[in-house]
């Protein structure tokens, strides 16, 4: 399953603005993190949600 959105709020990670050298290559593809609109923190993967620090209903991820 493709994740595009956050897993939070819903927001689509197309519409977050990546920090500009953030975004690194790996053998897995490109990688970076993006803030959200409601505060999470998102590892992104070639456009795809890898992880976050955040889910829905607030408590911490992990």
């Amino acid at each position: 399953m493709t994740v595009r959105t956050c897993p939070r709020c819903g927001w689509p990670v197309a519409e977050l603005t990546p920090d500009p050298g953030e975004e690194l290559p790996t053998s897995g593809g490109r990688v970076g993190y993006r803030r959200c609109v409601c505060g999470s923190w998102l590892v992104v993967l070639d456009g795809i949600v890898a992880g976050s620090t955040r889910i829905p209903g607030g408590l911490p991820a992990g």
